[in-house]
């Protein structure tokens, strides 16, 4: 019998499989963007009110009668961060090409251009390129109440959006405004991470995630800048699969837990230090 190639495109080693369930509360209201203007009618019926305007200007992602946060959203959160952070401890990390505003050097932002599959940075190692995935996968996050719960009471009224929006003329004519129907605070939102061989490293990178936002500093969603949007994560569980044959290994939960978090969250430290 010959011996399996070295390596092979597409394929590796898979020793350990990893799962971290975690929950997002929305600390202020929190507004995805609809797929489809129907939508806007759907959300002005069950507010129940007579609005100023034919429509709502923006109302949040619906799935199956509850608000949803993608999974692609929350990656690139986590990745911008992530990146940043990186960056700032002199590690090198790639700018994506679709990021780049035009005419700026890569190596003039600290960074590098974008990787491609077969030379990935540390971060693309963990979140992937064009034409290889990362480590991670990012479920869907959905509400825990349906629409009828998590949507706010009041649309809130927004002043001098784009020029293309049908905004709301304001009194003596000066101005626009438009009507958002956000999802209320409060909202609690819940999913789940994957991820293949994660080292300590990554996990601690994780936790270092949720520290930031315990104090507010992550946002999620559309008009961050005008008080929508920070949430709160809460890692609940982790669990530690080997992976052939798949058999669980270790759950953590409670105490354990948190002793594990700050454990992964010191590793990334010395890693950021480069220690």
């Amino acid at each position: 019998m010959t011996n399996a190639p070295n390596k092979v495109d597409g394929f590796h080693k898979l020793s350990t499989l990893w799962r971290i369930d975690y929950e997002v509360e929305a600390l202020e209201p929190l507004l995805t963007r609809a797929a489809y203007e129907e939508a806007k009618e759907e959300v002005a019926d069950l507010l129940g009110k007579t609005l100023p305007k034919p429509e709502l200007d923006a109302v949040p992602l619906l799935i199956e009668g509850r608000a949803v946060i993608t999974g692609n959203t929350v990656k690139g959160v986590f990745r911008h961060i992530i990146s940043a952070q990186l960056t700032e401890a002199g590690k090198i990390v790639c700018v994506q090409d679709v990021k780049k505003r035009e005419g700026v050097n890569a190596e003039d932002l600290g960074r590098r251009g974008m990787c491609g599959p077969d030379d990935p940075c540390e971060v693309c190692k963990w979140f992937g390129t064009a034409g290889r995935q990362g480590a991670l996968y990012f479920s869907m996050l959905w509400s825990k109440g349906g629409m009828e719960e998590v949507l706010a009471a009041e649309p809130i009224p927004m002043v001098a959006l784009g020029e293309d929006t049908k905004a709301l003329e304001a009194e003596k004519g000066k101005g626009k405004f438009a009507l958002l129907a956000p999802v209320k605070k409060g909202t609690v939102f819940s999913g789940w991470i994957t991820g293949d061989n994660l080292s300590e490293v990554i996990i601690g990178a994780i936790k270092e995630v949720q520290d930031m936002s315990e104090k507010g500093f992550l946002k999620l969603g559309g008009y961050k800048t005008r008080g929508f949007g920070s949430v709160k994560i809460t890692i609940k569980s982790i669990e530690k699969y080997r992976a052939a044959p798949l058999e669980l290994e270790q759950k953590y939960e409670g105490d354990e837990l948190s002793t594990f978090l700050k454990k992964c969250q010191e590793e990334y430290h010395r890693f950021l230090s480069g220690k």
